[in-house]
């Protein structure tokens, strides 16, 4: 049986990775055609040159493994195409390097494939996709095989394999015609940097499956008739004669007929019509389908890409993920019906989280505060190992929770508190600022740091020892822990940021320490300070950038730093050393007052008024 074949054929820019020919010749006639068939060769090398010196180069092994198929017509096609290509890789090994040659030869209705090292040849059959040579450096390897009406050959180089997931081939390949099928791939390929060792053929066998009875039956008797010969035998002509009975056929019969003809000429043309308008709809929904197939293609593919690329860069990860995202929604956009995008919408928002690390998780009721202590409305939070401390600025009260159990406690009313202007706490003491200081509540109020500063600050405790944050001085006080036994007060304050180290902090929203000091501005900025320096910190990674800022909370338990952002509704988690790692969406943050998070319990908890809020963390 005879296979009608179309292709296409695609190759990247010649550049520093290297570059790719794609070639095919069959013979006009004769023992050429009969022996040997019709050739597709994919080759490409990594050695870099210029354009024209890696045309010339290509032309030269195309030249070479030409003839080494068709210059001798002895011995079998499979034989000497394994051998061509054997002979023309060595040859050209020592001054390119790896030359990957992939061949296919199809004769009559036998196909011969053979691939050097690199090369690769697969298979579309019945809707599945499957490797039928893939190149090793052991040596050429070759296969040969009988075709189906409808099979789809790919012939490519290892660069190509590697730049498209089996799925997006698959998806391609289904698309119908070869330079259909090399239009859906070429977008991805020439603006894909190092792609220059990138050649593939698509090579599609068509024809018919089966051939009809009387044709059968013909060949069979011209069979027959060339090997005996019959006697010549003649009929004698015979005339048929139709008569008309004009007594049969009155004017009704006549009448009738003009009806039945009219009614089938109207079918017939409403038919046509029909079926111009069903033309014109195809010819448009395949051009249509030609304007955004690309996209569609070039979409899945750097899905694909950011998924496989996430624990070795997960910053390209998140870039290639974005740009998916920017295309479908684009597609999206122009109100195309096609259920592929649905899909791939579908696979990016679960992807979502794991690729982008963005989770818009649902919030949870942790605790109403106002059950505890009637009208409670907190301002602000203080944590201190697995323990919460919440103040109501207005109402002069402080309340303890447990973030595991959510035990809850009053620990200070009016009665210990004149004005509250921040919080601190550490371990099982808790700090209030007022206005003549620092005041430890609890059973009583005492007060353990006399005010020595001016205008706003923020405090802190940590490690036994109280830190105060003096924004109009414009430095970081330390007031040491009282020795054991030693009572409750706290030492004399010490400059705690080294000589020379003067930073801004007017617009110092928000500090925690770890270790580190850390210090939020409302401008987004980030301010880190060790042993009394300042030290380089940047955010880094493919995120949405931030651009307001109101809590930032980390301790030395915790392996990530949380920012709140109120105005995105959003709390971002970055990494110690500035790198993102995830984003946590609610739109009842925009309401959030402060943030604490215990990764024991995997809880970011928020304030909200009267109520503690909780999200589950997802990145751990």
């Amino acid at each position: 049986m005879e296979f009608t074949l179309t292709w296409g054929k695609l190759t990247g820019n010649p550049g520093t990775s290297g570059w790719a020919q794609v070639y095919d010749f069959k013979p006009e006639g004769g023992d050429k055609l009969s022996k040997r068939g019709h050739l597709f060769a994919v080759l490409a090398t990594q050695k870099a040159g210029g354009e024209v010196d890696s045309l010339v180069t290509g032309r030269e092994i195309i030249a070479r493994l030409h003839e080494e198929y068709f210059g001798n017509l002895e011995g079998g096609a499979f034989n000497v195409l394994k051998s061509a290509v054997s002979k023309v890789s060595e040859e050209f090994k020592y001054t390119l390097g790896n030359v990957e040659i992939a061949a296919v030869a199809s004769l009559g209705e036998v196909v011969y494939t053979a691939v050097g090292e690199g090369g690769q040849i697969a298979i579309l059959r019945n809707g599945t996709l499957a490797n039928i040579l893939v190149g090793n450096p052991e040596g050429v390897i070759a296969a040969s095989g009988y075709p189906k009406i409808g099979d789809v050959l790919l012939v490519g180089t290892k660069s190509f394999f590697e730049i498209f997931p089996s799925t997006v081939i698959k998806a391609n390949l289904e698309g119908g015609d070869p330079k259909d099928v090399i239009e859906s791939f070429a977008p991805s390929v020439h603006v894909k940097e190092n792609a220059g060792g990138v050649g593939v053929i698509v090579l599609k066998f068509g024809g018919e499956e089966t051939e009809q009875v009387g044709e059968i039956g013909l060949s069979l008797f011209s069979k027959i008739k060339s090997k005996i010969k019959l006697p010549h035998i003649s009929f004698p002509e015979r005339k048929i004669y139709i008569k008309r009975d004009e007594e049969d056929m009155g004017d009704n019969t006549s009448v009738q007929g003009r009806k039945v003809m009219v009614s089938a000429g109207a079918i017939l043309l409403i038919l046509l019509v029909v079926s111009i308008g069903f033309g014109i709809r195809q010819n448009r929904i395949k051009m249509q389908r030609s304007q955004y197939e690309p996209k569609l293609v070039t979409a899945q593919h750097n899905l694909d890409e950011a998924e496989a690329l996430l624990t070795l860069n997960p910053q390209r990860a998140r870039e290639l993920f974005n740009e998916s995202l920017t295309i479908v929604r684009s597609l999206k956009e122009t109100k195309i019906k096609d259920a592929r995008i649905d899909e791939l919408i579908k696979k990016l928002e679960s992807s979502r989280g794991s690729v982008l690390g963005e989770y818009n998780e649902g919030v949870s009721d942790f605790l109403d505060l106002s059950l505890q202590s009637s009208g409670f409305n907190g301002d602000e939070l203080s944590s201190s190992g697995e323990k919460v401390y919440v103040l109501d600025k207005n109402g002069k009260r402080v309340i303890s929770v447990l973030i595991g159990t959510k035990r809850t406690a009053l620990v200070a009313g009016p009665s210990q508190i004149s004005q509250a202007l921040g919080l601190a706490s550490y371990e099982d003491r808790a700090f209030v600022l007022e206005d003549g200081g620092i005041y430890e509540v609890g059973e009583k109020s005492t007060k353990v740091i006399d005010k020595d500063w001016s205008g706003e600050v923020l405090p802190y405790a940590y490690a036994g020892n109280f830190y105060v944050l003096d924004k109009s001085a414009g430095t970081i006080w330390r007031y040491s822990g009282p020795p054991a036994g030693g009572g409750t007060s706290f030492g004399d304050r010490q400059k705690w940021l080294g000589p020379g180290v003067s930073p801004s902090f007017s617009g110092a929203v928000s500090l925690t320490i770890d270790g580190a000091v850390w210090v939020l501005g409302r401008e987004a900025t980030v301010q880190k300070f060790s042993l009394g320096s300042q030290q380089k910190f940047s955010i880094s990674g493919a995120f949405p950038e931030l651009s307001s800022t109101d809590a930032i909370y980390t301790n030395e338990e915790l392996k990530f730093v949380y920012i709140l952002d109120k105005s995105q509704g959003r709390i971002t988690v970055l990494e110690k050393d500035g790198n993102y790692k995830a984003q946590y969406f609610s739109d009842k943050l925009k309401e959030a007052k402060d943030i604490a998070v215990s990764e024991k319990n995997k809880k970011i908890i928020f304030l909200s008024g009267s109520k503690l809020y909780s999200i589950e963390i997802r990145h751990l």
